[in-house]
């Protein structure tokens, strides 16, 4: 009801405004000047007031409706984070990558004059190294093996008679947990290894008491398990790898004399 009334006033005021804006020529017509001044000038003041009288209607009107609510503005468009790399997958396994339970490596050291037949390492690690398990009861350089020829000052290799008997040493490094058996042991008891251990293959005792053994057979072969976490009785919590290290005597024809070596299996 109030609408309807504010735009009858506001219409009625614009009809007069327009009336009066019409009638001024034809009141002033055949007139004199003093005349048309008079009449000029009070047109003017009353479309003046009627302006005047549009406005404040106006302005009641919408003193009459009160505040207006603010409009809400839309809220920023949320910014999409950054696409992050996808992570680095590790390829599948295949079966040949495996380890074969029933796998043989054999090697010999002193083929040869040269530095690299003098010493050879072997690294087992879960993705890396000579052996790969791809095992996660594995880590990188579980662990590491060096075999060397001991070198003999006291041998007389002229003697050509005699045959000369081949020396070595075995060098564990460990980085993740291990097990050791050795040959000569009496129970069945694995026993945790230290993070280094050095065996000898010689008849000789050592001056420093590192194990010795002549040659290591395959019938009681040195073995190694690896895994991850032990238990309180020393075994492991979960699965474990488990390698065998034994020797074959090989005589071999150096020159003028015969070497009794070591094949290392």
């Amino acid at each position: 009801m109030a609408n309807k009334t504010y735009i009858s006033v506001q219409s009625f005021v614009v009809v007069l405004f327009l009336l009066v804006a019409g009638l001024i020529p034809f009141l002033i017509g055949g007139q004199s000047l003093y005349h048309q001044v008079i009449v000029i000038s009070l047109g003017l003041g009353f479309m003046a007031a009627l302006a005047a009288v549009f406005v404040l209607t106006l302005k009641v009107h919408k003193l009459r409706q009160g505040p207006q609510p603010a409009k809400k503005k839309a809220p920023p468009a949320r910014s999409k984070p950054a696409a992050q790399p996808a992570p680095k997958t590790m390829a599948a396994v295949t079966p040949k990558e495996l380890l074969d339970p029933g796998l043989v490596y054999r090697f010999r050291l002193g083929k040869d004059k040269s530095l690299e037949s003098q010493s050879k390492r072997v690294i087992i690690g879960r993705h890396e190294g000579h052996i790969k398990t791809h095992s996660t009861e594995i880590i990188e350089n579980h662990l590491e093996i060096e075999f060397r020829i001991r070198q003999d000052p006291d041998r007389d290799i002229y003697n050509t008679d005699k045959t000369l008997i081949q020396k070595y040493s075995i060098d564990l490094r460990r980085a993740g947990k291990a097990l050791i058996y050795f040959p000569n042991q009496d129970d069945k008891t694995f026993r945790e290894m230290n993070s280094r251990q050095r065996l000898l293959i010689q008849s000789e005792e050592d001056p420093e008491g590192d194990p010795h053994f002549n040659s290591i057979p395959s019938g009681k072969p040195l073995r190694i398990q690896l895994g991850d976490r032990l238990r309180h009785d020393g075994k492991f919590v979960a699965g474990y790898f488990e390698f065998h290290l034994f020797t074959k005597a090989v005589e071999v024809e150096a020159g003028n004399y015969t070497r009794m070596d070591q094949d290392f299996y």
